[in-house]
């Protein structure tokens, strides 16, 4: 009889390669293999990130840190995703450990690949064409779960190198998206995310057009009970359909994350974001009127090549006038093979830290602003389990996507919908006391 093999993962980076994650976890668990801790499996696998350098340095730190486990057992080491489709065969070169390096299109593989690196040490880097229907996975959570919607990019942002290392735009069949959502719904799922590097041109290659606020609607006509979530937003392609659809489709959160980058229209035309500074603010002020109590989210950068003090006052001064509900702030590092790495890197680090400290102290005061406006209201919220740091409380996630915490009792109210009024809040998250469980 086969002795039933073992595996690890770990990921790195994106909400995308968590879902990946997930995918693998149910095609090597349909292959025969069990999930457990790295030291005690015969194939740890690293799904890895590369938009950010920080990440990458973070990977080569844990590879570094996995050597004994195969110079004592004899682990088979993985290494697939961003990372691994950029490096490719330098990765096995830089960790010579390392039995398989894979690409972004080649995890439906991966249980073939890891009988072909246990033989011989092996790189795939294939684009030819990532096909998701059928394919098994392992949800980490029961009430929640991801849908890819597309998967490439066709932006070619000036930083950015997801379109060089995950491809060009595909969108999945909008009845394949819709097939896979029914099946989640009728194992339990409560809380459905559309994913996709940009959801807003959702068949826009395919069609010519763009059918996401249609799914949007469709997602509220065929599955009324499911929350419904979508990341990650464009700007220059979320439009007027988009907002209504939010604002109508009872069971679309209001919830909207639409990444800025930058407040200066010379910095977002070097970066190539298709929009100007009055456009995207034109959209912010729509959508919040359109949809009541929405929340909105963003990205900035601080830093980007040939960025003035002058550039970055203007993007404080708009992240004021949007009052962005919560910010992911970032320092701007050349990616090679960007159109922004042929540029001179310009900006001091120590100017990049002092601007990037400045961008979040507003960004965190306005954050906690706009949760101190949720006290005194009710809140509909799912709960997502016992928090963290205290495991007397429930944590749960608003409609809104913020985090609120409430007292808990004896009844498992995991995955549960409820509905919570707020009595406090903090920097980060809120308080309350539970009114409702549905």
């Amino acid at each position: 009889m086969e002795t039933e093999r073992s595996y690890a993962l770990l990921v790195f980076g994106c909400q995308m390669n968590i879902h990946d994650a997930e995918r693998i976890a149910g095609i090597l668990e349909e292959a025969g293999w069990r999930e457990t801790e790295p030291g005690q499996a015969e194939a740890v696998i690293l799904l890895t990130c590369c938009v950010r350098q920080s990440a990458e340095e973070r990977l080569y730190g844990r590879l570094a840190s996995l050597r004994p486990l195969k110079e004592e057992r004899g682990t088979l080491i993985a290494v697939g995703g961003c990372l691994a489709q950029k490096e490719g065969t330098r990765l096995l070169e830089k960790a010579p450990h390392v039995d398989l390096v894979f690409g972004t299109h080649q995890f439906p593989r991966i249980a073939e690949l890891l009988d072909e690196a246990s033989r011989s040490r092996l790189c795939e880097l294939g684009m030819d064409g990532l096909h998701l229907s059928g394919l098994p996975f392992r949800r980490r959570e029961g009430f929640r779960a991801w849908v890819t919607i597309t998967h490439g990019c066709d932006n070619f942002c000036a930083y950015c190198v997801v379109p060089f290392v995950r491809g060009r735009e595909v969108s999945r069949p909008i009845e394949e998206v819709l097939e896979e959502v029914g099946r989640l719904v009728e194992e339990g799922v409560r809380e459905v995310n559309l994913l996709g590097q940009n959801v807003n041109s959702y068949r826009l290659r395919e069609e010519g057009r763009s059918r996401f606020a249609e799914l949007l609607r469709l997602m509220g006509c065929e599955f009324p009970g499911v929350w419904v979530r979508f990341t990650t937003s464009h700007p220059r392609d979320f439009d007027r359909r988009i907002m209504e659809a939010i604002a109508e489709t009872e069971n679309v959160c209001e919830h909207v994350h639409l990444p800025l980058q930058a407040g200066s229209d010379r910095i977002l035309k070097a970066m190539n974001r298709g929009y100007g500074v009055e456009d995207y603010l034109c959209k912010v002020e729509e959508l919040r009127r359109m949809v009541r109590g929405v929340v909105v989210s963003t990205d900035l950068m601080v830093g980007f090549p040939g960025e003035t003090e002058e550039d970055f006052k203007r993007t404080l001064e708009l992240v004021e006038r949007c009052a962005f509900d919560a910010a992911f702030t970032f320092i701007y590092n050349p990616r090679p093979g960007t159109a922004s790495a042929r540029l001179k890197d310009d900006v001091p680090r120590e100017v990049k830290l002092e601007r990037l400290q400045r961008l979040a102290d507003l960004t965190r005061r306005l954050t906690a602003e706009s949760l101190r406006r949720r006290v005194g209201g009710v809140e509909r919220a799912l709960v997502e389990g016992p928090s963290r740091k205290d495991d007397k409380v429930w944590r749960a996630r608003t409609r809104g996507n913020q985090v609120v915490h409430f007292p808990r009792g004896e009844e498992d109210l995991t995955g549960r919908e409820v509905r919570v009024r707020i009595t406090g809040s903090g920097s980060w998250s809120m308080r309350g006391d539970i009114v409702d469980v549905y």
